[in-house]
């Protein structure tokens, strides 16, 4: 289901707004293009990205539609059809019972429609009405005249139930009305159908959590310290921002902020109230410790002397964090544990379908935490079956890699052109005119313990996958932490000719001048049996810093995976593409498991794995690899990263398991060398 909407833009309701504009777009911003399931506003300071994030939360009404652009033309074709029809119809929508329209209609008069003019606006006001709509209703009027078909008709005019319906004299052929008015429909159906596929986002809470946030309980000096209860944070932003009309202490909350001042005051409240309150709490301790701290489970504890309070003494009433086999008080945590925490925390206990608002979520957060903060959002199985959406402002281009994998993130960039004119343009991964505005240079450097060396995306993938089934085949292995623990470089092939990795002195690029610690992986490419033995020979040179590994005996990475895996993705890979010339996608789907049934793999696994596919004979993939002189080679680059993020997202949601994996010795030796390089 594709989760990107156009969300209409209030201007009237949200002044703001007005000072906004989509690049190319005359006109201040109306809509705002591919609302997704986490959106990531990008932008120096002083863009206005933060100042956005705050009006679209005091939206009292946001919906969005799916396919927009399609409905937009749906619209024009109708409004051309009923001209041509020469109907005419002013309409408005309050009530006309059918019984009503069908007696106008059995009198022997035509009911004449004018064009179906609705603002932009009115689309989307269609989506969070529970009335029967307009079109609803014109619907109606549709089949009512093709039920009683066609008709000349006396000019008539009709003011009912203060509807007003204009009916006209006008005679066109049978065959050309009864072809169009059928078409008409069609089309109408379309559009309706587009309209109920859109989505209220005002069905679900609002979360905000500001820059303005501490897990630290806040004291003041008057005489003996003293607690301060009050949120200060939340009545800070408040004013600032004029909110005090947007936050309610009741369960109709319309914004719900997190500041994290009075976590001691939840937590507190959580432990002590119903089951299902102390049962939700739970969760979230066992989802930290296994996530954030490699521990089944942490307790998260308000500290708390009956004694000292009937004293009116709140010194000691702070947070106290038990990990594995120690204890701390959260103070004593660094500030990015309590970071993680604030944020988390608020994530984890939202109600479903909530939105969360986000600003600045790498405050105090290392990059590679910053990326495990984003894997757990879009990934994490307790948070993606809440059906949740984010809204995230940042300065960080640590979160832009991660578009580059995901299909449900957003991603804008916001400058500042004039005083008060905000620009925001909608950008692909991979857009460097981001990094420019945020400031990054050529200089930055990797941080993670060692680095992975691959040919391409494709490899990184199946690496994670790899990685990710045997962990979870083994609750004793804990999943290393991308960008923490390693991270990734893509060297392209013959590209890493390019990079010296001995003490030679040459033009090269000295590779252990990017990360002290490399394992290198390479295709077994044939004819290039010097190479691969050339940087085996240099690891003996540097056994704990370098080790280089080949796909040897296979050919490239896909040769690796089972006939097994290959009955599962490939059937996915034909739906996904939905390729050219499918006719019966069922009966590819039932050719395919036919005939991976009778082909041996193995029998493969020295040649280019076009070669395996053009063996199962199934035309309609034959445009995925490429060929040279009728010979298969690889698949295209586009259809290769994209079966490699069906193999990891299988793993990810546990269709592929490493028990399907660990039927090739060579994938089994390859992830526990990796596993083990990481580790040690």
């Amino acid at each position: 289901m594709n989760n990107k909407y156009t969300i209409h833009i209030d201007k009237n309701q949200q002044p703001d707004f007005k000072n906004y504009f989509l690049l190319e777009d005359e006109k201040s911003i109306e809509i705002f293009p591919n609302f997704n399931k986490i959106n990531i506003f990008l932008g120096a300071n002083n863009s206005g990205k933060s100042r956005f994030i705050r009006g679209l939360m005091k939206q009292n009404r946001l919906s969005g539609l799916n396919d927009i652009l399609n409905l937009y033309e749906q619209v024009e074709i109708f409004n051309s059809n009923i001209k041509e029809l020469k109907i005419k119809w002013e309409f408005y929508p309050t009530a006309i019972s059918n019984r009503e329209l069908e007696n106008l209609l059995k009198e022997n008069k035509f009911i004449q429609i004018d064009e179906l003019v609705l603002s932009k606006a009115s689309y989307f006001d269609l989506v969070l009405s529970d009335q029967e709509s307009i079109l609803d209703k014109y619907l109606k009027i549709l089949n009512v005249i093709i039920g009683i078909g066609y008709q000349g008709i006396n000019i008539h005019y009709f003011n009912i139930n203060q509807d007003r319906l204009f009916l006209q004299k006008e005679r066109v052929s049978k065959e050309a009305f009864d072809d169009k008015i059928y078409k008409t429909r069609k089309i109408l159906e379309d559009i309706i159908g587009i309209v109920k596929n859109g989505k209220n986002f005002r069905n679900g809470d609002y979360y905000f959590i500001p820059t303005l946030r501490t897990a630290h309980s806040i004291f003041e000096k008057e005489g003996n310290y003293r607690k301060i209860k009050r949120d200060v944070f939340l009545d800070t932003i408040s004013k600032n921002y004029q909110l005090d009309d947007y936050f309610f202490e009741n369960s109709e909350t319309l914004i719900i902020p997190f500041t994290g001042i009075n976590l001691y005051y939840q937590i507190v409240n959580t432990r002590n109230g119903l089951k299902s309150e102390r049962k939700k709490f739970e969760d979230f301790e066992k989802f930290i410790g296994k996530e954030f701290f490699n521990v089944p489970s942490v307790d998260i504890v308000a500290k708390f002397n009956i004694n000292e309070k009937h004293e009116n003494n709140d010194q000691n009433e702070i947070i106290n964090i038990h990990i594995g086999d120690e204890s701390r008080n959260l103070y004593e945590l660094g500030d990015g544990v309590q970071a993680l925490i604030i944020l988390m925390y608020s994530i984890f206990m939202a109600s479903e379908n909530a939105i969360i608002f986000i600003d600045e979520p790498e405050l105090n957060l290392h990059p590679g935490m910053q990326r495990l903060f984003l894997e757990q959002i879009t990934s994490n199985t307790e948070l993606t079956k809440k059906n949740l959406r984010y809204v995230v402002a940042t300065h960080s281009n640590h979160f832009v890699d991660l578009t580059l994998e995901k299909d449900d993130i957003s991603i804008y960039s916001f400058s500042k052109s004039e005083e008060n004119k905000f620009i925001i343009k909608n950008v692909n991964a991979g857009d460097n005119e981001l990094l420019r505005e945020l400031g990054v240079n050529n200089s930055s450097v990797f941080l993670a313990n060692c680095s992975i060396w691959v040919e391409g995306i494709s490899d990184r993938n199946y690496i994670k996958a790899f990685l990710k089934a045997y962990c979870d085949a083994d609750k004793k292995r804990q999943f290393p932490k991308e960008d923490i623990d390693f991270a990734f470089l893509e060297y392209a092939g013959s590209n890493l000719s390019h990079y010296e990795f001995s003490e030679e002195e040459n033009e090269n690029i000295k590779a252990f001048a990017l990360n002290n610690r490399i394992l290198i992986l390479a295709d077994n490419d044939s004819g290039k049996e010097e190479k691969h033995s050339n940087y085996k020979k240099l690891c003996e040179l540097k056994p704990e810093n370098l080790e280089y590994f080949s796909t040897d005996p296979y050919r490239e990475i896909e040769n690796l995976l089972t006939i097994e895996i290959w009955k599962i993705v490939l059937i996915e890979f034909c739906n996904k593409n939905k390729l050219k010339n499918v006719v019966n996608i069922n009966t590819i789907q039932s050719s395919i498991s036919e005939k991976l049934g009778n082909i041996i793999i193995d029998d493969f696994k020295k040649e280019y794995i076009g070669g395996f596919i053009k063996a199962l004979n199934i035309e309609e993939l034959n445009s995925i690899y490429e060929e040279t002189n009728s010979s298969p080679r690889s698949l295209s680059s586009g259809y290769k990263t994209q079966l490699s993020k069906i193999v990891l997202d299988k793993v990810q949601k546990g269709e592929i398991t490493w028990d399907l994996f660990s039927k090739n010795e060579k994938i089994v030796n390859l992830t526990e060398s990796i596993y083990s390089f990481i580790k040690k």
